[in-house]
């Protein structure tokens, strides 16, 4: 383990469009455009601008949309040889980090955390497994959502900045997204809340480039933030994504948003953000100490009511702020003459929100106590459990049949 005073830590924000390196404590970004050039006839590759440049100078092949291609399995004819998307995910990832290790001078981080959209199972897999295959250990890869790298950015910050909701715009070249934070200081931990919206007012940046561009951009920013802020209170704003750096353009926008709180201005939230989860994880007992409900995580309790020995419990198969990918449960168990499992959805008040009942009838007809089943759940993502229902039999005397029931229930509609 390194030195948790000071771990050396990554935080990657990363799209299609750009990716966004930290490597912290140091907090100036590396920005490369999600691209990556092999040069003809040798095993050697370029990212970012300079992949561009390789390619228009008829030197390289580029690939760009390497989380399309990955996501979709696709596969890439390079120079002859075909690569699957996942290859040249982890091709890239190796190019940026040596690109950023040489420019700021620094040693293999000991932790990384990537902050993305859509945390899909099997992209959040192929991730994992192109940082393995650079020779990161598992448990110190960590792949979150933008909304949660939101909330480590945001409570990084001063108590005031965070006492009320808090809302944020990025913008790039292809999408407006709208987040919001809300802290409830209520229960012994934080409980912070994100939640995420893509607007479809998105433009082109190339509009920019005229002023009658520039101000039909700046209306169409101004009537989202009227329509999702309405009658609102918040204590910060912030704006994020590259295209702020510059931001004479958005006066109109910017003096609504001065007009509902303060705002704040930072082109590199999301690579900061998960900078900053990658340090509470390396620390050991957690710096925050609070629960995300938020994308990649549940919203809710997930339980079943037991008898054991007697006495009623609960056995939970996932609590609120769980990430959904954390490991599955298996349970033996044997059913009471209802021949139904409950599972119960709850609120972080505990208030009971859903029933979800599930009729065990399919199951070999024997006599009551003799009855048993395993019973195995697994997260598909945030919101959508499968439950497996296998028949166990019973010793000798029942040997378990091939019944097997797969079951997909919805946590949070």
């Amino acid at each position: 383990m390194g030195d948790t005073m000071n771990p050396k830590v990554l935080g990657i924000a990363l799209s299609d469009i750009s990716t966004n390196l930290i490597f912290y404590p140091d907090d100036e970004a590396l920005i490369f455009p999600t691209v990556i050039s092999k040069k003809k006839g040798e095993d050697a590759w370029v990212v970012g601008e300079d992949a561009y440049a390789l390619a228009l100078d008829g030197k390289g092949i580029i690939t760009d949309k390497l989380l399309k291609l990955t996501r979709k399995d696709g596969i890439a004819t390079i120079d002859g040889t075909r690569y699957e998307g996942k290859e040249i995910l982890k091709i890239y990832f190796r190019e940026i980090i040596n690109a950023g290790m040489e420019k700021l001078y620094k040693e293999k981080p000991e932790e990384v955390v990537v902050a993305m959209a859509g945390l899909e199972e099997d992209i959040v897999g192929d991730i994992k497994e192109a940082f393995v295959g650079l020779g990161y250990q598992p448990n110190h890869i960590h792949i979150i959502s933008k909304e949660e790298s939101f909330i480590y950015f945001v409570l990084s910050l001063k108590k005031d900045i965070w006492n009320n909701k808090v809302g944020m715009y990025d913008l790039s070249d292809v999408s407006l997204t709208y987040y919001e934070m809300l802290v409830n200081r209520n229960s012994r931990k934080l409980l912070v809340n994100a939640e995420s919206e893509n607007m479809d007012e998105a433009f082109n940046l190339q509009i920019l480039n005229n002023p009658s561009g520039a101000k039909l951009a700046d209306k169409i920013l101004t009537s989202v933030a009227e329509k999702v802020m309405d009658k609102k209170k918040f204590s910060s704003i912030f704006l994020t994504g590259q295209v702020f750096a510059e931001h004479e353009w958005a006066d109109g926008f910017i003096s609504y948003l001065c007009s509902r709180g303060k705002v704040y201005l930072d082109t590199n939230i999301f690579a900061k953000g998960a900078a900053f989860k990658g340090v509470d994880l390396a620390s050991g007992n957690s710096i925050y100490n609070l629960t995300a409900l938020c994308e990649g995580r549940l919203r809710s309790d997930v339980y079943i009511n037991v008898e054991n020995n007697g006495k009623d419990g609960k056995i939970y198969l996932a609590k609120a702020g769980d990430f959904w990918d954390e490991p599955d449960t298996e349970l033996l168990m044997i059913p009471d003459e209802k021949e139904v499992i409950d599972i119960s959805v709850a609120g972080v008040d505990g208030k009971v929100k859903k029933n979800i009942p599930i009729v065990l009838d399919f199951l070999p007809k024997r006599p009551i106590k003799t009855r048993r089943f395993y019973f195995r759940t697994k997260f598909l993502d945030d919101k959508i459990m499968n439950v497996e229902i296998e028949d166990a039999g019973f010793g000798d005397m029942y040997p378990p049949t091939d019944v097997k029931r797969n079951i997909e229930v919805n946590i949070w509609d």
